[in-house]
């Protein structure tokens, strides 16, 4: 997916037209674009080796596989007016829950919700190798906290911090944080 990614920065960058001008070219915009959904989109960011959680350097393909599943399954959620992080968190335990009883899976899928690890509780615990961390309309220690859980969670496994009900420019300061901080790698996956 890098590789796609760098190839058609390249063309676009050389390419004078909106369109791609060739099949190749637009082979190449449909490997970007088309490319395993938004766990694909997650996941890209993973690229740095030595970043990487021990659960993808221990079975990169299974967490390939799991955080486009997951990915996807994230895409459809639709969080309603819970009245505290613990319920929308059992909300999303519940809906991943559901969501993959409904399907023929290749891989069984453990979720488990707050469960106690050697590196802390995590809300929610993928197959040992993803944790989503739900925050709601968090304010500035909050999200310096999540910060810190994550940076945390994410020497382990793939870390997504789910945010609910953050204004745009702060969920945009949060990211800015985590690149500053070295954790870009966090993806910030946000619900209005």
């Amino acid at each position: 997916m890098t590789g796609c990614r760098s190839e058609l920065s390249r063309i676009l960058a050389t390419t004078e037209v909106d369109v791609p001008s060739s099949p190749e070219q637009f082979k190449q915009l449909v490997c970007l674009l088309g490319a395993g959904g938004l766990g694909a989109l997650l996941l890209k960011s993973h690229y740095d080796d030595a970043r990487k959680s021990q659960a993808e350097k221990d079975d990169p393909a299974s967490v390939g596989w799991l955080c486009d599943l997951i990915g996807e399954i994230l895409e459809e959620w639709e969080p309603c007016g819970y009245e505290d992080e613990d319920q929308y968190t059992e909300a999303l335990y519940n809906y991943l829950n559901f969501e993959l009883d409904k399907i023929e899976l290749e891989h069984d899928v453990s979720i488990q919700l707050w469960p106690d690890t050697e590196h802390g509780r995590p809300d929610i615990l993928i197959n040992d190798q993803l944790v989503l961390e739900l925050k709601v309309n968090p304010n500035k220690a909050e999200r310096d906290r999540l910060i810190g859980q994550c940076g945390g969670y994410s020497r382990e496994w793939v870390t997504w911090a789910i945010i609910i009900d953050l204004p745009a420019h702060e969920s945009k300061e949060l990211e800015r944080l985590l690149a500053a901080t070295g954790l870009n790698y966090i993806e910030v996956i946000t619900f209005a």
